[in-house]
């Protein structure tokens, strides 16, 4: 795999899911490596005549689930699948950060004993531990190369866009909400990230 985690996070942050998604997929076709029965792709990467599963937000996002015969264990590149996997956390970091963008114009603008509600001191210290989970996140992705290592790192990406979405309130739900890309993002991981690798981290 010859794009690196940056252009992907940059990709994702500046472009949407489905760009970055495109960006850090491998050579192998998705049919081949995931593994699973369903692998998440841009809608525009599908081959003619596959067979593809749709949800209503993925849709947004113009993600679709392409059919896979759902390969044996042995019969894949455990090695390759966490290499995406590595690439995957990146798109995620950058669709994370691109809401977390959105996140703070939004508390810019909203105010509290006339105060914007960024400069909160609870709020701001949040946004802080967001940042700093970000940071340490984007690290793991680039020094971690073992499957069970890469999954943790979904995992936590799967919490902290929850405590992303959020600071959004109610609104943060609504399907028209930016905060969709972080719900589209830990379903696209879904279908990409073995949870129960072999073996521990390195």
């Amino acid at each position: 795999m010859t794009t690196s985690l940056l252009e992907c996070e940059r990709t994702a942050r500046s472009d949407g899911l489905a760009a970055g998604l495109a960006r850090a997929l491998p050579a192998t076709p998705a049919d081949r490596l995931a593994p699973g029965r369903y692998a998440a792709v841009p809608a525009g990467a599908v081959p003619e005549g596959a067979e593809v599963r749709t949800h209503s937000l993925a849709d947004r996002e113009d993600i679709v689930f392409l059919a896979c015969p759902g390969r044996p264990r042995e019969e894949r590149d455990a090695h390759e699948l966490a290499d995406f996997g590595r690439h995957l956390a990146a798109v995620r970091l950058g669709v994370l950060r691109s809401v977390l963008d959105h996140v703070v114009e939004h508390l810019s603008q909203r105010t509290s004993g006339d105060e914007p509600l960024i400069r909160k001191q609870l709020i701001a210290g949040a946004i802080g531990d967001v940042m700093a989970a970000v940071e340490r996140l984007r690290a793991q992705v680039r020094s971690q190369r073992h499957p069970a290592a890469v999954a943790d790192v979904h995992r936590e990406l799967d919490e902290l866009g929850w405590r992303v979405a959020q600071h959004l309130g109610a609104s943060g739900f609504l399907a028209t909400s930016p905060a969709r890309s972080l719900y589209v993002s830990a379903l696209v991981a879904g279908t990409w990230v073995d949870r129960e690798p072999e073996g521990e981290p390195a």
